[in-house]
């Protein structure tokens, strides 16, 4: 296909307080084999005060592709649904500021999507270290593995395919027309929740091994814990503002977390519980040592470095989801179901 013959694309990247982390991600993009006469990069800044804006204003003036947007709110919704309004492409794609994409990336996007007619593609994510430590080498082994993740299928490998969800998808912009845009209620799972609506119209998703991506986890065990604990937050927090939208693997580590949470008082109470309690812990731990050695032979990290990480991704995910259920009563009432949350800043390390 000649170049002027390729759709307009519209890449959108939201990004707040990424001074460390948004020129690696736009560049990425910009040096990738797509016409540049092709395409647009639309920067949704919430609003940065570490220098963020200062880059992306030098970016800007360096390359007419790339504009920055205002992002008053903060969150992520609302960033993608002013890019959206603003979009001059045939097709929108979300990136994220702690990913980098592969030299033909936007190409193999495009070819996938026009090839299976799918309303949203996307690639497998592999997840690389964020940072050059064994417990960052240790987080992302972890969070790549069925073990860590269940089924979450863009963050494991494997065949093209259709999927409940990929990261950082490539829409054909039409779609917006026929299911909205973003819930800007929803702080996280956003992308989630769109896909299902999309999903439900009769839409098709597609990941694709050919589109290629590396997105750079936490790099602490502090940071798995707020991100995990975030996660399993939303979670709960989805469900009771729009009704559904996630899958059972997104509650399975609550289930975990309730069921040792229960047995620690009753076993203490009535001393045969105790046995259970004890063959709970230790089903979990060999699962987690079993799975830690397959982490092992495929790439150079500690085994019970990552046991470890199963256990803090697992534990903050659960106790996550177990907080908002305590929470929805007192932290929506009155509200109608309509205002949006507050940023995060969790992007702890």
């Amino acid at each position: 296909m000649k170049d002027s013959q390729l759709p307009f694309v519209s890449i959108l990247a939201p990004c707040r307080n990424e001074v460390e982390y948004v020129e690696r991600a736009v560049n990425s993009i910009l040096q990738s084999d797509y016409p540049a006469d092709r395409m647009e990069i639309l920067v949704l800044d919430g609003m940065s005060d570490d220098g963020t804006r200062n880059i992306v204003a030098r970016m800007a003036e360096q390359d007419e592709r790339v504009r920055m947007l205002d992002n008053p709110q903060e969150i992520v919704p609302t960033a993608m649904n002013i890019g959206i309004r603003a979009s001059r492409g045939d097709y929108v794609v979300r990136i994220d500021c702690h990913t980098l994409f592969s030299y033909d990336y936007i190409s193999k996007c495009i070819e996938v999507s026009q090839r299976t007619c799918a309303d949203n593609v996307g690639g497998y994510c592999m997840t690389c270290a964020g940072a050059e430590t064994g417990v960052a080498r240790a987080i992302a082994a972890a969070t790549s593995c069925p073990f860590g993740v269940g089924n979450s299928a863009f963050r494991l490998t494997g065949p093209e395919k259709e999927v409940d969800t990929v990261p950082f998808g490539t829409y054909r912009k039409e779609i917006f027309n026929k299911v909205g845009l973003y819930d800007e209620r929803l702080v996280r799972n956003q992308d989630i929740e769109l896909n299902s609506r999309i999903r439900r119209a009769g839409g098709r998703i597609i990941i694709s091994p050919e589109i290629k991506l590396s997105y750079f986890n936490r790099a602490s065990y502090r940071g798995l814990w707020q991100q995990s604990f975030n996660n399993g937050l939303w979670n709960l927090y989805t469900v009771y503002f729009v009704g559904g939208g996630l899958s059972l693997r997104h509650f399975v580590p609550m289930l975990f977390v309730s069921g040792l949470l229960c047995l620690i008082p009753l076993a203490l109470c009535f001393h045969p519980l105790a046995w259970l309690l004890a063959a709970d812990v230790a089903l979990y731990a060999c699962a987690a040592a079993f799975s830690a050695a397959q982490c092992a032979r495929r790439r150079p990290v500690n085994t019970l470095l990552v046991m470890v990480s199963f256990a803090v991704l697992h534990i903050a995910y659960g106790l996550g989801s177990l907080w908002a259920m305590i929470t929805i009563p007192f932290r929506f009432r009155g509200e109608a179901k309509r205002l949006p949350g507050k940023a995060l800043t969790d992007r702890t390390a």
